[in-house]
Formats: structure tokens, C-alpha cells, sequence
């Protein structure tokens, strides 16, 4: 079990509840089983891009509102800092990265003079 695995999970599983979908009725508009349904929103299963395409579209919603994950989700899951970062770069533009990886590289050099 990864930590992507869990996060689409979790996102998948807030998303038909959102919608007041019951496991077996997503399960049946997406033509895949409802217990393989269950393995995907709880990461013992993951899912091939084309059976998390039907799940998306069944839901309605795009892949990139799928894997835009919500901080709440973020936070449950036990992070290195690096990967912390990450997330919080992400979304940004290629200029805003650099200048936070800048002052990062700052910060460093900084504290390494003492």
C-alpha cells in the first residue's frame, strides 16, 4: 500500500460520498465490481488508467480534479519534508518553484555559517 494509493483512495471515496453514491451503484456506472470498487478507495488495489478513467468519468469530474489532492487529505498521511514541499509546489509556476528553491538553497547556507 503506497501513499498515492491512499490519497486517490481517500479522494475517490470522499467523491461518491459527496455525491451520495453507494459503492455498488458507482461500481455498477463504471462497469467494474463493487468489491473491487471497495479495494481501490481502501489502497489494497490499484487501479489501471483505463479502469480509474471509468471510475472519473462515472464520477463525472477530470482526472486533473481527481489528483488535485485537498491539504485534509495531505495531512493524514505521514510525509518526509521533502515530499511536504513537493505538494506544496505543486500547482505553482516553474518561476515561483525556483525562487522558493533559492531561498531554500538561502536558508541553508545561512544556517551551515554557524
Amino acid at each position: 500500500m503506497n501513499k498515492i494509493s491512499i490519497l486517490i483512495g481517500d479522494k475517490l471515496r470522499s467523491l461518491r460520498q459527496q455525491q451520495g453514491l453507494s459503492q455498488e451503484s458507482l461500481a455498477f456506472r463504471a462497469g467494474i465490481t463493487p468489491t473491487y470498487l471497495g479495494q481501490v478507495e481502501r489502497a489494497e488495489k490499484s487501479p489501471t488508467l483505463e479502469t480509474l478513467e471509468k471510475i472519473v468519468s462515472s464520477l463525472g469530474i477530470s482526472f486533473e480534479e481527481l489528483f488535485r489532492l485537498d491539504s485534509d487529505l495531505t495531512n493524514n498521511v505521514d510525509y518526509t519534508i521533502a515530499q511536504k514541499i513537493a505538494i506544496q509546489l505543486h500547482g505553482r509556476s516553474q518561476e515561483e518553484q525556483d525562487s522558493l528553491y533559492q531561498i531554500i538553497k538561502q536558508l541553508i547556507s545561512f544556517r551551515d555559517l554557524k
